[in-house]
């Protein structure tokens, strides 16, 4: 007897089935039209890497996740749990062929063991776009503009998301103009990061055991509250800080986005490399985890290469968008039409039903062929299944005829052309 093999997915992996592909490709088009557009160059590297790289560089949220393993020659391996420290090491291995400031972007799987949630796996595809070699915030600027595109092209618009920004340098300084020790600012990040998970009272306990006093601890949630640049001003006190935000936001206004930010001091994201400008972007009800997230880590190439280069980027995931992209337009599922489908009534029509398909291809149109003969009720229930557009069915009285019969299936119309000299005017018709 045969044991059998238990064929579900590991907990958190995910299997894309043809319906799933629909929605795909048209977020994959999405990034990928938006990117070009705003000039970035394509790229991509190995998902597996040397464990070393992603320890060092993530900081301890992703460390404590990483895929990692020995190989058969007791290299210490891990699956990429993002893309940014690769995307480091192939820009400064092809520096000198690529424009400065380089715009780069790629698309590929990442793996991070924590725990699943919806929108959230183990395993996800990331869009990255990433700014190499310019220091001036206009850099984030044309990064979030492109981000916006993105989400446009999907459909979505201000009434639909915003992106809230801060500046983790900003919150630093405020940090030690309290006169809180800088060795705790970024244990004390990674906790403020958490404030919209976790209980207020919890928070604050835990900022204490840091040495954060009661004062200090009240001073940063009121500057954490604030959305407005000259109420934080007030607070913080002038800085180039501020006034990168205050770039931003007009820069934002003049590539047509303004109305899609949200300043927001709380917004600290996760790892530990990011120096300045960060952000996160959420759904306006708030139903999902962020939608994507960024900002500017100067100070990466030099921890990895030794190197001062300026740089800034983000990651864009496929679950949540996909959840936010259902919630508005339905079920994003479903097999992919096909233009034409093509079916033989017996085996002796069944090659030139083949020369017709190549035929059809050369014209420049799309079909799927059926591999075995069918009857005509078989043939036609199989062409609504295939979701065609129209079917294209040869019978023997037709072919000897010298002749194929069309037919639209959303209009029932049905169409005589002679098989051996078909045009692409004749065939676009019948659609």
């Amino acid at each position: 007897m045969v044991e059998k093999i238990d064929l579900t997915p590991l907990r958190g992996m995910r299997d894309f089935f043809p319906k799933d592909w629909v929605f795909r490709k048209k977020l994959l088009k999405a990034f990928e039209t938006a990117s070009e557009k705003c000039g970035f160059l394509r790229y991509d590297t190995c998902v597996v890497d040397a464990y070393e790289l992603f320890e060092r560089k993530s900081g301890e949220e992703i460390s404590d996740q990483i895929y990692d393993f020995h190989d058969k020659s007791d290299r210490h391996i891990a699956l990429r749990p993002e893309i940014t420290p690769t995307m480091v090491r192939l820009y400064s291995a092809d520096k000198e062929n690529l424009p400065n400031p380089a715009k780069i972007w790629s698309f590929g799987q990442c793996f991070r063991y924590e725990r699943p949630t919806k929108g959230r796996y183990r395993e996800h595809y990331q869009w990255n776009i990433d700014i190499m070699g310019e220091k001036s915030v206009s850099a984030e600027a044309w990064i979030l503009y492109t981000a916006v595109q993105v989400m446009n092209e999907l459909g979505f618009d201000s009434a639909d998301f915003r992106i809230r920004v801060s500046s983790r340098a900003l919150l630093s300084g405020y940090l030690t103009k309290l006169g809180i020790d800088p060795a705790v600012h970024t244990p004390l990040m990674t906790l403020i990061d958490k404030k919209e998970k976790v209980d207020a009272g919890w928070l604050k306990e835990e900022m204490g055991t840091l040495g954060v006093t009661a004062d200090q601890i009240e001073s940063i949630f009121n500057l954490l509250d604030l959305h407005d640049l000259a109420a934080i001003e007030h607070i913080t006190g002038p800085s180039e800080d501020v006034q990168q935000l205050k770039d931003l936001m007009r820069y934002a206004e003049a590539l047509g986005y303004a109305d899609y930010i949200q300043i927001d001091p709380s917004i600290i994201r996760g790892l530990a490399y990011y120096t300045g400008i960060v952000f996160e972007a959420f759904d306006n009800k708030r139903q999902f985890r962020a939608l994507f997230g960024g900002g500017r880590y100067d100070n990466l190439f030099t921890r990895m290469t030794g190197k001062d280069i300026p740089a800034c980027g983000m990651g864009f995931g496929d679950g949540v968008i996909r959840e936010l992209y259902e919630a508005k337009f339905g079920e994003a599922t479903g097999f992919a039409s096909v233009p034409f489908y093509i079916g033989y009534f017996d085996a002796s029509l069944q090659e030139p039903a083949m020369a017709l398909a190549r035929q059809m291809n050369a014209l420049g149109f799309a079909c799927d062929l059926a591999l075995s003969p069918q009857n005509p009720k078989k043939f036609f229930t199989a062409a609504n299944k295939r979701r065609a557009q129209a079917a294209v069915y040869m019978a023997p009285e037709e072919y000897a005829r010298g002749e194929v019969v069309f037919k639209n299936m959303e209009t029932g119309t049905q169409t005589v052309l002679s098989w051996n000299t078909l045009t692409a005017e004749q065939v676009l018709a019948i659609l």
